[in-house]
């Protein structure tokens, strides 16, 4: 199989139906209306999807991709920002109407998360991690079966989450070395910083303030501000917190190193473990990202290098893998882990 002749064949090219996995049965893939890049054809090709079978709309080199979508967007977030901490509006419609474009790209689009994960081209740091975590927010209501209004709700949350960080001293969120307690404090006060700029925006839903406020509640009771536990904290903020932790660990985001994608996976699920966040949340997003890295090679933790060949649905962190020709559940080798892609 030539895979560069298929790229040059099939990239730019617009599906006219939505693609399934031909080796996880009921998994979608993309949806109708994508138009194919390197990474997809990729993903269809480790799924074992016949590209030469698929049909296409037509050739698409001026449709609106997700990256584009992504990129053209930072700009209207950073002066929409700017409005509404002025206490105006200017500019927040347009970016709404912006914003819910690229939210639908992405659903539809399951290499929207590599891209926003992607460092090479940096940004602002807040207005990324406000953009990325309103993604992956809306993503994990589709995957929880919300609907399409609801998980537009969640992209909002998402995105004005931290909107409070931009009245925090520089000299604090740009420090490179480990917070001093004051300045904890200092950083803890975005929260009610942030609903006190939002809660007077008539035009915005009345939990995106309240998101604002409550995102670093922990179910548990040891969050902030409030020590709020589970039953206080409305579940889709719940949700905002998964999505704000996972952005936060995957990308090196104000004074917090970087973590590998399933450094951050693992992490995800001792928070479940300990009752930090909600494992009805936690599991199935920690599923949806393994199941992206189904078939592909991973470095284990014992310096090994293993195939991920199947992940199990209650405890999809440890999945069953292949060394050379040997298989390996990790359920049953708890001192083994994955710790990075290869």
């Amino acid at each position: 199989m030539d895979i560069e002749k298929i790229k040059t064949q099939f990239i730019g090219t617009q599906l006219k139906e939505d693609i399934f996995s031909n080796s996880i049965e009921g998994l979608l893939l993309l949806k109708k209306g994508a138009v194919l890049d390197d990474t997809h054809i990729d993903l269809l090709l480790n799924h074992k999807v016949d590209i030469s079978s698929l049909t296409f709309i037509t050739e698409a080199a001026e449709a609106l991709s997700a990256d584009k979508a992504y990129f053209s967007i930072f700009k209207k977030v950073e002066g929409t920002f700017a409005s509404l901490i002025n206490k105006s509006e200017e500019g927040l419609d347009d970016l709404l109407s912006d914003y819910k474009t690229l939210i639908d790209l992405a659903l539809s689009d399951m290499t929207m998360l590599d891209i926003i994960l992607d460092e090479t081209h940096t940004s602002n740091s807040i207005y990324k991690h406000s953009i990325n975590v309103g993604i992956i927010s809306a993503l994990i209501g589709q995957l929880l079966g919300y609907s399409r209004k609801n998980c537009h709700l969640l992209s909002q949350m998402g995105l004005f989450h931290d909107i409070g960080m931009l009245l925090i001293k520089e000299e604090v969120l740009n420090k490179k070395t480990k917070l001093t307690h004051s300045e904890y404090k200092e950083i803890q006060k975005h929260t009610t910083l942030g609903k006190s700029i939002l809660f007077s925006i008539n035009s915005l839903d009345i939990i995106i303030s309240r998101t604002a406020l409550l995102h670093h509640e922990k179910i548990n009771g040891n969050g902030y501000p409030f020590n709020r536990q589970e039953k206080d904290i409305p579940f889709m903020i719940q949700i905002i917190s998964v999505a704000d932790i996972f952005n936060s660990m995957c990308t090196a985001v104000w004074h917090q190193k970087k973590k590998t994608y399933f450094e951050a996976i693992n992490e995800l699920i001792d928070e479940a473990h300990g009752n930090a966040l909600n494992p009805a949340i936690v599991i199935p997003f920690v599923s949806y990202l393994m199941r992206k890295q189904l078939f592909n090679k991973v470095k284990l933790s014992t310096k090994q290098t293993a195939e991920i060949i199947f992940i199990h649905p209650n405890e999809p962190h440890l999945p069953l893998v292949r060394i050379d020709n040997d298989y390996l559940d990790l359920r049953k080798t708890a001192s083994i882990k994955i710790v990075a892609p290869t």
